[in-house]
């Protein structure tokens, strides 16, 4: 008798999980208002911030191209430059330089390394470019170590990131 109480309580139970996630599937939103939609997101935002749930979605992008819809979703992001080439060559020139003055040499050489290095992480920016259909640049931006920018990417167009590596922030 337990088992079978037990069984149909877990069936009951199963059956509403289901109505509840088919009844969150069918709500059609566009009949909802303006202000009731905002507070119903205010609502969900609320509750998934209470159960520890990230809001935003981070995305590391290297080099490379990215399709908007299928390597990154639509929508607006906040997108930050973690570092650029010209911090790379910079570090690299820099580290030269002194290897350089390490060896004992008093001339000119180390300093001008540690200058070139310096001139590299002043020249190298990121390079990023929303690209839409048959390649046209729709927007660029140059971005240095810490800049960010705010960027709204729709479907069918690409995402360049050229010299640097970004973090893509959904809003």
């Amino acid at each position: 008798m337990k088992k079978l109480i037990a069984s149909l309580l877990l069936a009951a139970f199963a059956l509403t999980l289901f109505g509840a996630a088919a009844c969150a599937e069918n709500v059609d939103l566009s009949r909802i208002s303006d202000s009731d939609l905002r507070r119903l997101y205010e609502l969900v935002r609320e509750e998934v911030l209470a159960r520890g749930l990230p809001l935003s979605q981070e995305i590391t992008l290297r080099d490379g191209r990215y399709v908007v819809g299928e390597e990154i979703p639509a929508g607006t992001y906040t997108l930050k430059c973690l570092s650029t080439s010209g911090d790379s060559y910079g570090n690299m020139y820099s580290a030269l330089g002194e290897a350089y003055d390490s060896l004992g040499e008093e001339d000119e050489w180390s300093g001008l390394f540690g200058s070139l290095g310096g001139l590299m992480g002043d020249m190298l920016n990121t390079q990023v470019q929303i690209i839409g259909d048959y390649g046209t640049v729709l927007k660029s931006f140059e971005l240095d170590t810490g800049e960010s920018v705010r960027l709204t990417l729709a479907e069918n167009t690409a995402l360049k990131i050229t010299d640097g590596v970004c973090v893509l922030i959904a809003d």
